[in-house]
């Protein structure tokens, strides 16, 4: 029987650090399932070396019903190949009351059923009072989880986590809470118990688009173009060509992140949630910054 463990956290808090910190620290027969909303497979492309295998499902939310079956199928498949873990890390944008729900569904059709060993939320200090009472799926991961990580607190004060700690308390009274950098929870801090979910709330509509790009990209350009879309995007994540190599991008907390990988590409995919249409403004700073690009 294998441990499951379920991964939640907004977009940037810090899910896939946690989960390569989490893999080297429990060696055996690991998988991973990624999910990611955008339309390509990029942290899928970050955790490639730190599993014995790694799946992914893009283009959606694993607990919604369009990807809901396609992620029942690979837990199946995955139970019945003897992993020790799989480790679900969710989409920064999902909604993950029906976890448990689809976890029981996938146990009554798998050969080897799973453990369901507890879900982890990462929350970023920086950022998540931004976010945290404007978008209700990140609400409703705090309310799920069994244990939460306030992660990133070198970059707050002692004011601020307070009230972040608040604040997330309205949310979720009783899960296990720590405060951490990297991502890290103690080997201790593991064991945890199954909770009582409150309702769930109706979220706001999730927007995303994928900008393509023809030609290498300055690395004062794509710098340029974080900042500015960072203005309305909650997530600037993708693959870019440089001028020998491939590297994954991000551009979270005012700063761009490489991170070099074998995977061709020269795309960012743009998510937020809103009521402007996030297409229409992402087409205005890229037509600005002329850069030749599609959208699509």
């Amino acid at each position: 029987m294998a441990d499951a463990w379920f991964v939640l956290g907004y977009l940037g808090s810090g899910k896939t650090t946690f989960v390569k910190d989490f893999l080297a620290r429990h060696p055996g027969r690991n998988a991973v399932l990624v999910n990611d909303f955008g339309a390509e497979d990029v942290d899928g492309v970050i955790l490639e070396h730190s599993a014995v295998k790694v799946e992914s499902i893009f283009d959606g939310s694993v607990f919604c019903t369009c990807r809901s079956e396609k992620f029942a199928e690979a837990m199946i498949a995955l139970s019945e190949e003897g992993y020790d873990r799989v480790i679900v890390e969710t989409s920064g944008l999902a909604n993950p009351f029906q976890m448990r729900k689809i976890l029981s569904f996938i146990n009554t059709r798998a050969k080897v059923p799973y453990r369901m060993r507890g879900a982890v939320c990462i929350v970023d200090a920086r950022n998540a009072e931004k976010v945290l009472y404007s978008l209700n799926s990140v609400k409703m991961q705090i309310a799920a989880a069994d244990v939460i990580l306030i992660n990133k607190t070198d970059l707050s004060d002692k004011t601020s986590l307070l009230r972040l700690e608040n604040a997330v308390r309205a949310f979720n009274a009783d899960a296990p809470l720590y405060f951490t950098t990297g991502a890290r929870l103690a080997d201790e801090n593991f064991e945890v118990k199954e909770r009582t979910l409150p309702a769930q709330l109706e979220d706001i509509t999730i927007q995303k688009a994928k900008a393509e790009f023809a030609d290498v990209l300055p690395e004062n350009v794509l710098c340029a173009l974080g900042r500015e879309l960072s203005e309305f995007c909650h997530r600037i994540k993708g693959i870019v060509r440089r001028e020998n190599e491939y590297t994954v991008f991000e551009f979270t907390d005012g700063t761009a992140h490489w991170e070099k990988t074998d995977k061709e590409g020269n795309f960012l995919i743009l998510l937020g949630a809103g009521k402007f249409s996030l297409r229409e403004r992402a087409e205005q700073v890229l037509k600005e910054s002329g850069v030749a690009f599609t959208l699509c």
